[in-house]
């Protein structure tokens, strides 16, 4: 089904176009939200919200052939609607990487107390942990900007990539190992 067909199918909310529209664009939409939700729940809600927002979308006569293919449409209706949604419940602001110039404080405390050396054990097996769940390419990429301290510029040369996919395999690496994480504390609650 082309996408001239499969929108007008769904302006009609005709059964078949339907179907076909949420079996093709279904891994589409999820990329989106996995940008903007991590918890299974809150992907859902906001996979319904997105479907329904497209239909009206459509409905107002939003997407134009003309100008791209409907997958494209789609993908820019769901980015758009996920970002007024994360706007409007004023979200949290990411916490954001030490610039290449900027040094991270050091600072230890020089007579932690048992229960804070423990507290830092354990949170260091977690991350150790973590650590090897991730992909191999991932924990490189970790080691060298943390663990290291490489700028993002020295990275982006190390590895023969742009800035720009630097930042990008640093973000995904720093979600992986925040989903490792909860997911090693989630499965030792059970």
């Amino acid at each position: 089904m082309d996408d001239i067909t499969l929108a007008k199918g769904l302006q009609r909310r005709d059964e078949e176009s339907v179907s076909s529209f949420l079996l093709r664009y279904k891994a589409l939409i999820h990329h989106c939200i996995g940008q903007f939700e991590s918890e299974a729940q809150a992907r859902e809600d906001l996979y319904q919200d997105l479907v329904m927002y497209m239909f009206q979308r459509l409905d107002a006569g939003g997407f134009d052939p003309s100008k791209g293919s409907l997958g494209t449409w789609l993908y820019r209706v769901a980015w758009c609607r996920c970002v007024d949604l994360k706007r409007r419940r004023g979200a949290r602001p990411e916490p954001r990487l030490a610039g290449p110039t900027e040094e991270l404080p050091e600072r230890e405390d020089e007579h932690p107390s048992p229960d804070e050396v423990a507290g830092t054990d354990e949170l260091g097996a977690y991350v150790r942990s973590a650590l090897y769940a991730l992909e191999p390419e991932e924990r490189a990429l970790l080691d060298l900007r943390f663990m290291q301290g490489e700028t993002l510029v020295s990275i982006a040369e190390q590895l023969s990539i742009s800035l720009e996919q630097t930042k990008y395999r640093l973000r995904q690496a720093t979600v992986s190992l925040r989903r490792a994480m909860q997911n090693h504390y989630t499965l030792e609650e059970v």
